[in-house]
């Protein structure tokens, strides 16, 4: 027998104690998992990720064993007696099936507990097992595994202690509104159990790279932010405010403001993130444009009017300082709107998203805080809409707030101007098609950027405040309402679709909009020629469309929001939740 030989018999009899010990370090929590501990929504990732990792582990030591029992013979020895250390585990998981349903948060803290016990010790019998393998040469990626396994379990230990901290925090309260007593979370709670499906339902389910970027994010990286902005204007995932909701809230405090202080307007625009919170973070940003645009502006006018500075280079200064005027323009019209919040008996104004640079500027302005209303209303512009020259429309959701406050002045409204889209121009006209009026692209974009927001309203909504969301969506902005309503399952988007002056919504059914005919509402002014096109996807003011058809008066295409018209009136009322004193058309039999 060689000297190796020997060795390896030492080397598989440390191993095998290393392995009987922490084998089944997961066998606990993955039995815990199978005790309805948590029903639906993240539950079945969570489990298949669980489970795979109890796998793995006990195949990382096995491999070992096996590889140095086969060096031990090879070098002359006896082999040892055979250690399996691989068990099955039977299961009846099926969680995710039905949706989210809950959680149990004795057996969650069971399960918390039997992670934490395992991490530590993995990370460290994974450091013992690679040394004990590299000397031999065999089995190079087992203790590298076992040791990444301990380090995902401490990070879940973390990570659900926090969502449970966070779920535990939230009074259930039922249908009777009494609290809930008992351990278990889930639908039969308005206020913890939706809380517990922000923190659990979605639970790692998103895509990989989403997971991954806020995981970069939790470590104080704001450059990934850039990509969950980037996912986030792309709308493909209905829960990634929900996950964002629930990453905010867990976000160790220090690191929340370092990546605050570093990119205030990159973390105010996430959806997901409380409408105060953004508010804070987006006018630190408008102060600090203001100034990085003043002091641009500046140096490009002095540039520009040195005399080394001529022809071809004075003009291109000249255009440059121009474009950061309109830039400025834009900061300044942001400025007026949120001036006017608090006042004339107004909510406050809170800033939910501005960008100056990109295209025609950015601008989301609620009246009235959205988390906390319960009446809440998005008002989407149409064509040449821009922030530069956003008065208009900052005053038609003012408009829509004084009107639903005085219908509810017992309850709470909250009307946003969603200047949030590259809305199409007079000034690009046919020439771009992503831009043109004439065609859906730019519609097509928008809607994925309103549908992204609309997720956001609904994963920062107060849980204890009932409440009824309403879109409004106006010219081309119909058809950008339109297109995002079919981007969510039915009933996830809006309470309802309001359209007024549409060319057309995209569909030529009420029925496709997943709001419900009752709740699709359409109002065409006797004047406004647009309301008359029908051209994306059908006439949404034809009665075949399948909508409720208001009465909006004898006014034009920007005449909906007048004091006292048929139409604010209407509007609002559908915002308040009154829809049995909406004037409606008269609908012929067909």
């Amino acid at each position: 027998m060689t000297s190796t030989a020997k060795y390896a018999i030492e080397a598989y009899r440390r191993v095998a104690e290393l392995a009987q010990a922490n084998a089944p370090a997961l066998n606990r929590a993955s039995q815990v998992m199978q005790l309805n501990t948590w029903v639906g929504g993240g539950a079945s990732y969570f489990t298949k990720e669980l489970f795979s990792h109890r796998v793995r582990l006990q195949q990382a030591f096995q491999t070992a064993l096996d590889e140095i029992a086969e060096l031990i013979v090879r070098q002359g020895g006896t082999a040892p007696p055979q250690l399996r250390v691989i068990t099955p585990l039977q299961t009846s998981m099926s969680a995710g099936a039905e949706g989210f349903r809950g959680i149990d948060v004795g057996q969650m803290e069971l399960l918390i507990r039997e992670l934490d016990r395992a991490g530590g010790p993995l990370m460290e019998a994974g450091s013992q097992l690679q040394n004990a393998c590299s000397t031999l040469c065999v089995a190079p990626g087992a203790g590298p595994a076992i040791g990444s396994i301990g380090a995902w379990s401490e990070t879940q230990t973390r990570d659900l202690r926090k969502r449970l901290e966070t779920i535990t925090r939230v009074t259930p309260i039922a249908e009777n509104g009494l609290p809930v007593q008992g351990p278990f979370l889930g639908m039969d709670t308005i206020g913890a159990g939706a809380a517990a499906y922000g923190l659990f339902g979605a639970f790692d389910t998103a895509p990989n790279k989403a997971r991954d970027l806020l995981s970069r994010a939790s470590g104080g990286d704001a450059k990934a932010l850039e990509g969950i902005l980037k996912l986030q204007r792309e709308g493909k995932d209905a829960g990634l405010a929900q996950r964002v909701s629930a990453w905010w809230k867990t976000l160790d405090p220090a690191t929340a403001k370092k990546l605050a202080g570093a990119a205030p307007g990159l973390v105010g625009s996430l959806n997901g993130l409380p409408s105060a919170t953004r508010d804070r973070l987006n006018r630190t940003f408008l102060d600090q444009e203001q100034k990085r645009l003043t002091t641009m502006l500046s140096g490009l006018k002095e540039k520009a009017g040195r005399p080394e500075f001529s022809g071809q280079a004075r003009a291109g200064l000249e255009a440059a300082a121009e474009r950061v005027s309109l830039m400025l323009k834009r900061v300044q019209e942001v400025r007026a709107a949120l001036a006017k919040g608090g006042q004339n008996g107004f909510p406050p104004a809170l800033l939910l998203s501005f960008d100056a640079v990109n295209a025609h500027g950015r601008a989301v302005v609620s009246y009235g805080d959205p988390d906390r209303a319960h009446n809440i209303t998005t008002y989407v512009p149409g064509f040449t809409t821009q922030v530069e020259n956003g008065t208009a429309d900052f005053d038609r959701a003012l408009a829509v707030w004084s009107e639903a406050d005085r219908l509810d002045h017992s309850r709470r409204t909250a009307s946003i101007a969603w200047l949030g889209y590259d809305a199409p121009q007079l000034d690009i006209g046919l020439v771009i098609p992503d831009h043109s009026v004439a065609v859906d692209g730019a519609a097509e974009k928008g809607a994925q950027e309103l549908a992204s927001f609309a997720d956001g309203l609904h994963a920062t909504h107060d849980l204890a405040v009932p409440a009824r969301l309403t879109m409004v969506g106006h010219s081309y902005g119909s058809l950008t309402t339109g297109k995002a309503a079919t981007l969510r399952p039915p009933g996830t988007f809006a309470d309802d679709l309001v359209f007024v002056g549409s060319p057309g919504v995209g569909t030529p059914q009420a029925a496709e909009l997943g709001a419900g005919r009752d709740h699709v509402w359409v109002g065409a002014s006797d004047n406004d020629p647009v309301a008359k096109l029908g051209r994306f996807g059908g006439d949404p003011d034809s009665p075949k469309f399948g909508a409720t058809r208001f009465r909006a008066g004898e006014g034009g295409h920007s005449d909906y929001w007048i004091e006292g018209s048929d139409s604010i009136r209407n509007m609002s009322r559908v915002v308040v939740g009154k829809s049995d004193d909406v004037q409606k058309m008269f609908v012929p039999f067909l």
